[in-house]
């Protein structure tokens, strides 16, 4: 045992490594010897490759235990603390965690895979094999030149007993047989307790952080709404901004400005999206910037610029219908050639004209003081006969009359972005919330008529309720005497008596409702009030009223002038029942009276014109004002549920 003690201290192999307490592992003799094997080397490697396969298995198995309970842990964390601050990407953090989780067992399960030289001390650890089998791999890696096959047989035992060879070989004979007696079963797969613990204890954790609601996800929907919420508005307000650009060709133009203003507003919007407080502080400025540069009048100006071109026209081309749409670039012309042909007037003809003029001027101070100026310098001229002041005062109040056109057309546009802005506003606002809407429903209620001074009949009585039909107005009645009865009935329209005398009122209304009566007195009145509908006579023979079409105004409220969008639907002002905010009652006035006694038939005075047919006219004017003013959200709403009670397809 003296040469192996010898050879084994040279070449390092020990029982211990050095000074670490650890086994040495001994390497694979298939890699440091040439040739062929002995066979039983052959055969304890051989031996220990189906052991290495299972001692391989089973490392796996308890990484997969250490892994499986690392990652349950972490998941379990990351959910804890999605309980205490929101976390709007922890469904992708929670599959990162998972797929982190199965790459880092992967990559441990391939290099956990362990060496003939580890299988070997693990077989004599737990096969109790005495470091036989370790032994007999270390024996061959110091005595590569026993680790062949024998060439010269042994002799006896005893004969042999000192030769270092013989030993050796009877050694690794020895391991090869204990080795071949180890359980298959020796490396089985085991439970690891403290890791399995582990993931019990987290898993039991996840399930009720799982199931149970988050009170952050109410947070993350909020954020997550803010931030869709103001990428869509962004785009809006750049569309806005495109628009305005595209009208305002001037660097000094305010369309222009805002137009920059908005596109810094979109940048921010899409630059920090979740941020709803800084977006809306810097949305309101924007707005209330933009408010301070609106015309409250602007609509007014609008409405006598319009009235005064038209006039204008028809003035300077003697044609009545001239310039129906009221445009100052027509006017301009027709202004023109009247300067071109002033010398071909007659003294008489100027002195007309320069009246004609003149009577414009109030008109003309309402659409500006530059065009109320060049209008009386032109009048001034044309009276005196100085041609070319006049044709000079004519083309100074063409200009004008454009330039305020353009101003009237630039505020509009501002109102109307201002009005967008609104609705962003708003959007931004309720991001994150579930709106609900809400429609209106109007109702309108028929009003006893005051009989007039003067009259002795008693005034019919009538009621009905309905919905109110936009633009709606009360007919005047006629009849005299003193009516009594009673009656009922459903429907729509307003009834008319007939029979001695004459009387006239005027009103406008909205309700629904039938009546009739009959009886015997004499009398004639004017109407007084109108209520919110019913017939507007104050007394009525034996008459019935008829069953009136839903429809537009009989005899609609327009104003003395009105301009291009205005001209083919009436006036739309009066609407509700008394009590209501939006209510405006009739003015009473004195009749004269007179006696009779006749009863009458009531006729049918239905609508001219059924109202699903205007509908659309007056909601699309209803839009048009409501773009073109700077109103309350409000107030925009009220409108809107006020036609959607009307809309005749719902």
């Amino acid at each position: 045992m003296t040469r192996i003690g010898a050879r084994f201290d040279r070449i390092g192999f020990s029982r211990r490594g050095r000074g670490t307490g650890d086994p040495v592992i001994p390497p694979d003799p298939r890699l440091t010897v040439g040739g062929p094997l002995d066979p039983g080397l052959q055969a304890i490697r051989s031996g220990l490759l189906g052991h290495r396969r299972r001692l391989w298995l089973r490392r796996i198995v308890r990484r997969a235990w250490l892994g499986g309970a690392g990652t349950i842990v972490v998941e379990a964390a990351l959910l804890v603390v999605a309980r205490l601050v929101p976390i709007e990407a922890l469904p992708s953090l929670v599959i990162a965690v998972a797929v982190a989780g199965c790459a880092a067992f992967l990559f441990v399960a391939a290099r956990c895979r362990p060496s003939i030289g580890e299988t070997a001390l693990a077989v004599d650890g737990e096969g109790r094999l005495g470091d036989r089998v370790s032994s007999a791999l270390s024996l061959a890696v110091a005595f590569p030149t026993v680790a062949g096959p024998a060439t010269i047989e042994l002799e006896a035992a005893d004969a042999d007993a000192g030769d270092a060879e013989g030993f050796i070989r009877r050694q690794r004979a020895d391991a090869a047989r204990w080795l071949s007696l180890a359980p298959a079963a020796l490396f089985r797969p085991r439970l690891a307790g403290r890791p399995a613990a582990v993931a019990l204890a987290a898993s039991l954790l996840i399930v009720p952080l799982t199931i149970l609601p988050n009170a952050q996800d109410q947070a993350i929907a909020e954020t997550r709404a803010n931030r869709e919420e103001a990428q869509k508005q962004a785009t809006k307000i750049d569309e806005i901004a495109r628009e305005l650009e595209s009208k305002g060709a001037k660097q000094d133009d305010p369309r222009t400005r805002l137009a920059a203003d908005l596109r810094d507003l979109a940048a921010q919007l899409r630059a920090h999206p979740e941020d709803l407080k800084v977006n809306l502080a810097r949305l309101g400025s924007v707005e209330a910037s933009l408010h301070s540069q609106l015309d409250p009048g602007n609509e007014q100006r609008a409405s006598a610029l319009t009235s005064l071109n038209r006039s204008l026209s028809r003035t300077a081309s003697g044609n009545a219908n001239a310039n129906k749409d009221g445009d100052p670039k027509v006017t301009a012309d027709d202004l023109q050639k009247l300067g071109e042909k002033l010398d071909s007037m007659t003294e008489e003809q100027r002195r007309d004209m320069a009246a004609a003029l003149s009577g414009l001027q109030s008109a003309a101070s309402q659409a500006g003081g530059a065009a109320s100026q060049a209008l009386r310098d032109a009048a001034q001229s044309i009276a005196q006969g100085q041609t070319a002041a006049a044709q000079d005062a004519l083309q100074r109040l063409g200009d004008a009359l454009q330039d305020a056109d353009n101003q009237v057309q630039t505020n509009r546009d501002l109102a109307q972005a201002a009005s967008q802005l609104q609705e962003t506003r708003r959007a931004l606002a309720q991001a994150g919330q579930q709106g609900q809407a809400q429609q209106g429903q109007g109702q309108g209620q028929g009003q006893q008529g005051n009989p007039a001074p003067g009259s002795s009949g008693q005034p019919g009585q009538g009621q009905g309720q309905g919905s109110p039909a936009p633009g709606q107005s009360g007919q005047a009645g006629q009849g005299q005497g003193q009516g009594q009865g009673q009656g009922q009935g459903q429907g729509q329209g307003q009834g008319q008596g007939q029979g001695q005398g004459q009387g006239q009122g005027q009103g406008q209304g909205q309700g629904q409702g039938q009546g009739q009566g009959q009886g015997q007195a004499q009398g004639q009145g004017q109407t007084g009030q109108i209520g919110g509908g019913g017939s507007s006579a104050r007394s009525l023979g034996q008459a019935m009223g008829g069953n009136r079409i839903p429809g537009a105004p009989t005899g609609a409220n327009r104003a003395a002038t009105l301009g291009p969008d205005l001209s083919s639907i009436a006036d739309f002002s009066r609407l509700g029942k008394p009590g209501d905010a939006s209510y405006v009652a009739g003015t009473g006035g004195d009749g004269q009276m007179q006696q009779g006694n006749q009863s009458g038939q009531g006729q049918n005075n239905g609508a001219l014109t059924q109202y699903q047919q205007v509908f659309s006219d007056f909601y699309s004017y209803a839009l048009t004002s409501l773009d073109r003013n700077y109103v309350p959200l409000s107030v925009k709403d009220y409108v809107r549920d006020y036609f959607s009670s009307l809309d005749p397809t719902q």
